[in-house]
């Protein structure tokens, strides 16, 4: 797994550090807002477990290439060896 992130992963700022991401492509859906539908898109963010001091908290952000995005979701599987951050553009 170390490997992969190593070949294909982004830096991420998260809590003043960066950490090495692998970012899955945005999935795109509509949201009713005033005055029609704007798209809004969620990226998942994968961090090994192994090299964050602690579990992200929802309501945090990330910054991803000088963008900031709020983390909405979080999936935290205690076997799996990566910890799925599900963000949006704040």
């Amino acid at each position: 797994m170390a490997e992969v992130f190593g070949e294909i992963s982004t830096p991420i700022e998260w809590n003043g550090h960066t950490y090495q991401a692998v970012i899955a492509d945005p999935s795109v859906q509509l949201d009713l807002q005033t005055g029609g539908f704007l798209p809004q898109s969620d990226f998942a963010v994968k961090v090994l477990r192994a090299a964050l001091p602690t579990v992200p908290v929802i309501g945090q952000n990330v910054r991803i290439e000088g963008i900031t995005y709020l983390i909405n979701g979080l999936t935290d599987k205690p076997t799996s060896p990566v910890i799925i951050l599900h963000v949006q553009r704040s």
